[in-house]
């Protein structure tokens, strides 16, 4: 349903602007919700329920209330009709966006979009239904075959921690030194320009929220250097999302979120946000990320983690 034009419904007054429209319609004993749930019903694609109004854009561009209702609808519809949605759903997001590449896995998460999966399954594979659109995505190759293996890991390498770095990730062999940026990488025959940044859950919100210009300026040096830095934040989404609601100090998740996927997108080349779910992960990711080196800048990497942590939980 597009959205409506400055005109009210009510009485059929013409307006200039959205803000001229919703003062006037408190003349009519209307809240700006009950106007628009009143003439632009909208209805759970799901349950078939009234969709709540919280905003006018949340309400017209959101056709479930969770995205775990979205998923119900994709495994339980028609397979045409679920093609149809999510490819507009998709196109929609990236023109919306002027996007020069299609929504990393990360972005689809947190924009409430169709999951990476959904696209994998209905169109063969999210390259195919990205080509349709006419736009490629904004990463291209698989994950390495073994990078889960037991055995990935054949040869020790030294990992250079940075001096600054505190409580530090423990590794069989490492050394502090100073770096340029981030936290981790390798040095010698090993180096590959990689480098790992670590990021607690608060250092995390943090770090892209009062601290965006100041990282922006670190992935520009990062460019500079022609290097690749991945942001290894030691939580997940949902825990980040979870421990907001029973914060004494709510963080604007909405900000936050926002600024994550500009990140992604505005320094895919550079950089990838990766969420391991805790310390041990990271201990068991660091080293691999670092002995893959350029192999992996252009893998969706946190795609395959995520995937493999629901094959562990299976």
């Amino acid at each position: 349903m597009s959205s409506p034009s400055f005109k009210c419904q009510e009485c059929e007054g013409e307006f200039k602007s959205e803000r001229s429209l919703h003062s006037h319609i408190k003349k009519h004993n209307l809240t700006v919700a009950e106007y628009y749930t009143k003439f632009y019903p909208r209805k759970n694609m799901l349950t078939g329920k009234p969709m709540p109004f919280k905003t006018k854009k949340e309400y017209f561009s959101k056709d479930f209330s969770s995205r775990s209702q979205m998923r119900q609808w994709i495994d339980s519809s028609n397979k045409k009709d679920v093609a149809k949605y999510i490819y507009k759903k998709l196109e929609e997001r990236i023109n919306e966006k002027s996007m020069t590449s299609a929504p990393c896995h990360i972005d689809l998460e947190l924009s409430n979009l169709p999951p990476l999966d959904s696209y994998r399954e209905i169109f063969g594979s999210y390259g195919k239904v990205c080509e349709r659109i006419g736009i490629k995505p904004t990463h291209t190759k698989p994950m390495i075959s073994d990078f889960f293996n037991e055995n990935f890991i054949k040869r020790e390498m030294k990992i250079l921690i940075d001096t600054r770095e505190q409580k530090p990730l423990s590794f069989n062999a490492s050394e502090s030194l100073k770096l340029d940026f981030g936290d981790y990488t390798v040095g010698g025959s090993d180096y590959s320009y990689t480098y790992i940044d670590r990021k607690s859950e608060s250092d995390f919100k943090s770090t892209v929220s009062v601290g965006l210009d100041r990282f922006k300026r670190e992935l520009d040096r990062v460019r500079q250097f022609n290097s690749f830095m991945y942001v290894l934040v030691e939580s997940s989404i949902d825990k980040v999302k979870k421990n907001n609601v029973f914060a004494p100090h709510r963080s604007n998740l909405a900000y936050i979120w926002h600024n994550t996927k500009t990140l992604a997108r505005d320094y895919s080349d550079v950089c990838q946000f990766l969420f391991s779910g805790g310390r041990k992960a990271s201990e068991y990711l660091v080293p691999r990320l670092l002995k893959c080196g350029k192999r992996l800048w252009d893998c969706d990497v946190q795609y395959y983690i995520d995937q493999r942590i629901k094959e562990k939980s299976k």
